[in-house]
């Protein structure tokens, strides 16, 4: 692995340079006031100060997740056991020195706590699922913000920026918040800067086939269409290769031959599923975390580690330094950390500082720019400045207005075809993932049903339900002969249930538009600052021409966007029909002819069993689903709607207003310029001064 991503920026400068070019600039401009371009600091030092790098670690099936994070710090700090143990997010806040604590969200609405004696042991118990808690205060657990220093995984300055580690809840959480935490694991990995996907070698090929939380498909859509998303996959428990490679080698020759065949053979199964799905040169790490986090935490007493130490010890004897540097190696997660930590201190740290410094420069070159001009204006014979200066007014109040109004007609035309994408977008997604499969759905929800009335527990059914659903017809009613007695409350609840948890599989499907729905805003900021651009550089390119000097830029603006997403299912009674109908007698005479006292004896003789029947009706099924959605998705559509349209006009309208608010401005100076004309020989000296002042903070 050891890839090093991208390459360093040619004057490598530091934060604190950076902090320097910042500050020096807002003592100019102490000095001499502009209102712009303390703004455009001000939002130039938030956003370098307020960087946060967010990486999720996902599983789509039980994998050691929590003991691969606890190998991270180098300490057990989340509960880790042998099933799936995370019943809610934890967001970790890593930082060099950072002071430990935890702060704990309710879902039932009490109010957080933080918590810091004995945090370690407390946040076992807080991070835990439900059904396996001993006391009720660590119940209901809806977030855990955990500020903990990772071993290794760091920036390499603390004041770079942040590391958010997201450890998303068990893939097999259950009960009520069972499906919230599958949604919230999709958006999260919607949100984040990289995922690390995790699966176990043990259950490798169930853990590929399997996709029940869609995350392929989300880790899909974010690879081909944000090319800064970063996505690392991960082996698991690849201690357990080990094992497969050994059995039956009789010596320590025939346990070289066999080194490292069955990690290879996971990895290459692993890298077939990353390119089916499209994802071409996956990044795929082994890791043991169970023995890195042994290492780490020095548990020596009745530790495995030392036995498993000695494998190594026997198969690589040259030196020392061998053996440990192949245990270093299998061990994986200092490659990983390696990995990372490379990534985010080359790459993206260029990325973050570049931006910044260009966002300086261009703070920096207008103001420049602009003091010379003066300086040009006010150098010229007052007859010809004068002129000048009448002339670029001139064409401030005419032909620069008609540039604006121009500019703000295509922006309204833009506006409108974002708008309408947008829409048909949603449209699209609600109806291919939703709305069609609604009979799907309840074939499926009719399926359950049979099996849960046959006596299926509900894990039997759900399997049941997907394997024979093709087999139901939506015309026709299902009509089941029941041995026993059922409950039909019962059964109507589990299918209600049931029905709901479908629609939330079929719902998060809708979530990976998100991809599609971030590109085609992002093309519409694209069209804008292209028109804004061009209408700039028009006025710029006039204005130079009227004055003659040059003019400084106008920068454009982004917008933020934001969504959410909620649903409900309910089905009414009318759905299913039990009927219960007695068994059926007749009776027989039992007398003897030739026995009198016999002849009035009878029996009675049960003609029919009794009945137990369910009845289901397809159709009323499929009415209930289709009017309890269509409420809900009317309501999301709109809203989700509703949010887009809003970035879009907020686009629209910022650069509208930063563009009239240019030409503003830049008649009021102007002005100010046709005043100092009358003066020039002592304004050109202020300017003088103020360009030598200017220079002398802003050297290089």
């Amino acid at each position: 692995m050891n890839k090093i991503y991208g390459e360093v920026m040619q004057n490598n400068i530091t934060k604190s340079e950076l902090r320097n070019k910042i500050e020096n600039l807002e003592n100019y401009f102490s000095k001499y006031k502009n209102n712009a371009s303390t703004k455009k600091l001000e939002e130039v030092k938030e956003k370098l100060d307020n960087q946060e790098y967010k990486i999720a670690v996902v599983a789509n099936m039980s994998s050691g997740k929590s003991t691969f994070v606890n190998a991270l710090f180098g300490k057990e700090v989340l509960p880790a056991f042998n099933h799936a143990t995370t019943d809610s997010a934890t967001y970790i806040y890593s930082k060099p020195n950072i002071e430990k604590k935890a702060e704990i969200f309710f879902s039932d609405g009490k109010k957080s706590i933080i918590v810091m004696q004995d945090l370690e042991k407390e946040i076992k118990q807080y991070a835990q699922k439900d059904e396996d808690c001993e006391d009720d205060k660590y119940k209901n657990v809806e977030r855990i913000e955990l500020y903990y220093p990772f071993e290794n995984l760091q920036t390499s300055s603390s004041e770079d920026f942040s590391i958010t580690f997201i450890d998303t809840p068990g893939p097999n959480s259950t009960g009520d918040y069972g499906q919230k935490h599958k949604d919230q694991t999709r958006s999260v990995l919607n949100s984040v800067n990289m995922a690390l996907f995790v699966f176990d070698f043990g259950q490798l090929d169930a853990n590929l086939k399997s996709d029940e939380q869609g995350l392929w498909n989300t880790i899909k859509t974010r690879y081909e269409k944000d090319k800064d998303f970063e996505i690392y996959f991960l082996i698991n428990k690849i201690d357990m290769a080990m094992e497969d490679n050994f059995k039956d080698v009789k010596n320590v020759d025939d346990a070289k031959n066999n080194w490292g065949i069955h990690e290879q053979k996971a990895i290459d199964r692993l890298k077939k599923a990353a390119n089916d799905y499209g994802i071409t040169e996956p990044k795929i790490y082994t890791v043991a975390s169970k023995f890195a986090l042994l290492d780490r935490d020095d548990i020596l007493w009745d530790s495995p580690l030392e036995s498993f130490q000695k494998k190594f010890k026997q198969i690589f004897t040259d030196t020392t330094d061998i053996w440990e540097s192949k245990y270093i190696e299998y061990l994986g997660i200092f490659e990983l950390e390696s990995d990372i930590n490379n990534y985010i201190n080359t790459t993206l740290k260029d990325k973050i500082f570049k931006t910044a410094l260009d966002n300086i420069e261009a703070v920096k070159n207008d103001e420049l720019i602009s003091l010379i001009g003066r300086k040009q204006t006010l150098s010229k014979p007052k007859e010809e400045a004068t002129r000048n200066v009448n002339k670029a007014l001139a064409f401030l109040d005419g032909k620069a207005k008609k540039l604006e109004e121009d500019m703000n007609n295509e922006f309204k035309e833009l506006c409108t075809k974002a708008t309408d994408e947008v829409n048909n977008l949603i449209d699209s997604a609600i109806q291919n993932e939703l709305y069609l499969k609604i009979d799907e759905m309840a074939k499926i929800a009719i399926a359950y049903a049979e099996a849960i009335a046959g006596g299926e527990n509900p894990n039997n059914a759900k399997r049941s339900a997907k394997q024979f659903y093709t087999k139901i017809i939506l015309e026709q009613e299902v009509s089941l002969e029941l041995e026993d007695s059922i409950d039909m409350n019962q059964v109507l609840s589990e299918m209600q249930n049931y029905t709901k948890t479908l629609f939330e599989d079929y719902k998060r499907n809708y979530l990976d538009v998100k991809s599609d729905l971030k590109n085609s805003f992002a093309e519409y900021e694209r069209n804008i600052s292209k028109v804004f651009r061009e209408v700039k550089d028009s006025l710029n390119s006039q204005l130079k021409d009227a004055l003659d000097i040059d003019i400084q830029t106008i920068e454009i603006q982004t917008v933020d966007i934001d969504s959410t997403l909620g649903f409900d299912v309910i089905i009414p009674d009318s759905v299913l029909d039990y009927k219960y109908q007695e068994a059926e007698y007749r009776t027989e005479s039992a007398s003897t002819w030739y026995k009198p006292w016999t002849w009035r004896d009878t029996n009675r003789v049960k003609t029919q069993d009794e009945k137990y029947t369910l009845t289901i009706n397809p159709q009323e099924l499929k009415k209930s689903i289709e009017e309890n959605i269509s409420g809900s998705i009317n309501q999301f559509s709109e809203k989700e709607k509703e949010n887009y349209k809003k970035a879009i006009n907020d686009l629209r309208g910022t650069n509208s207003s930063i563009f009239q608010d240019f030409r503003i401005n830049k008649q009021k100076e102007i002005d100010e310029l046709q005043n100092a004309i009358k003066r020039s020989e002592k304004e050109l000296v202020v300017v003088e001064e103020q360009l030598e002042y200017f220079n002398s903070l802003t050297k290089e």
